[in-house]
């Protein structure tokens, strides 16, 4: 078949776009920057893809909160973005990108007037960037992660970070069903159950904090043993099984 196609969405802030595009493209993807407005305009239609991402970066410079005027903006095409998911297509949100799926309540899977959870300040009470380590759930419906270690390492870069949930049903469910894709090793934000991506049920639909895309290279990791000969790193994985899962 020919290459899957891959929309990047982007708006003002947004800084890891070109990023994001670069790694589908490595792994095998046609990926294209496409700005919110041009598919609110009809210009573009996210339908005609097979995998959509949110690259990370501070939307609308994270006013009222970080990713919450994007979620809005996409309040207004519901029904194509919900479709997208229903279809179990793809759909890839890093950072901010985690950030808007969960304030448009795609994830966890709550498409009710309240939201499921929110990403919250770091208990630091600050911006981080830093590299960390993470479990990979292997019982995980998560198609992103398949085929990884038990461990990796990413780098993080944000200031609202900690994955909170106020019902404890909702958060007893998501653990019930291994829809925490990765959890962090030492929780550096804070985060419920140390939890650093989610998941839905289809596995089709991951938010991070972590960025994969800063990781795609075994050059781009800082403390990598003298010698190591892999070209590839950790976050290649993820971009590379979402093109074999549309395949």
């Amino acid at each position: 078949m020919s290459k899957p196609k891959a929309i990047i969405l982007r708006v003002t802030g947004t800084n890891c776009d070109i990023e994001t595009m670069n790694s589908f493209k490595y792994a095998g993807a046609e990926a294209e920057l496409v700005h919110i407005n041009e598919l609110l305009s009809a210009k573009k239609k996210v339908l005609d893809y097979d995998i959509m991402a949110f690259p990370g970066g501070f939307s609308y410079g994270d006013d009222i909160s970080a990713g919450k005027i994007f979620a809005v903006k996409m309040a207004k095409l519901a029904e194509d973005f919900e479709a997208f998911i229903k279809d179990a297509r793809p759909v890839l949100g890093i950072c901010n990108g985690f950030q808007i799926l969960v304030k448009t309540g795609f994830l966890p899977q709550n498409r009710g007037n309240k939201l499921a959870a929110t990403l919250y300040t770091n208990d630091c009470g600050h911006f981080m960037a830093k590299w960390i380590k993470l479990k990979v759930n292997k019982k995980s419906p998560c198609i992103f992660t398949r085929g990884l270690p038990d461990e990796i390492e990413l780098p993080i870069a944000n200031g609202e970070g900690k994955f909170i949930v106020e019902d404890k049903k909702v958060l007893d469910g998501l653990l019930r069903l291994n829809l925490h894709a990765l959890s962090y090793c030492d929780n550096p934000n804070g985060s419920m159950r140390d939890i650093a991506g989610v998941t839905n049920k289809s596995g089709a639909c991951l938010g991070l904090m972590p960025h994969p895309e800063r990781n795609l290279f075994a050059y781009q990791q800082p403390d990598r043993p003298a010698g190591f000969k892999e070209a590839l790193a950790a976050g290649y994985r993820f971009f590379r099984n979402a093109v074999e899962y549309v395949k």
